[in-house]
């Protein structure tokens, strides 16, 4: 029995992640050397499952005074 995992991941290039995080690609790329950002390697290209996009945009949001 095998599990499809890919059916419940999104992922994203490097090129798909600058664009929602609307920063350059230099940006992302820097992000992923540092290890700020979660990234698979497949097939030696760098991919980036969207709920760790969107954990990264999460844990970067700084609440407001009156929170």
């Amino acid at each position: 029995m095998s599990i499809d995992i890919t059916s419940r991941l999104e992922l994203l290039t490097v090129v798909d992640v600058a664009k929602i995080l609307r920063i350059s690609i230099a940006t992302v790329r820097r992000l992923q050397q540092q290890r700020r950002i979660p990234f698979l390697k497949v097939g030696g290209r760098v991919r980036f499952i969207r709920r760790d996009v969107d954990a990264y945009l999460q844990n970067r949001r700084v609440p407001s005074i009156d929170a």
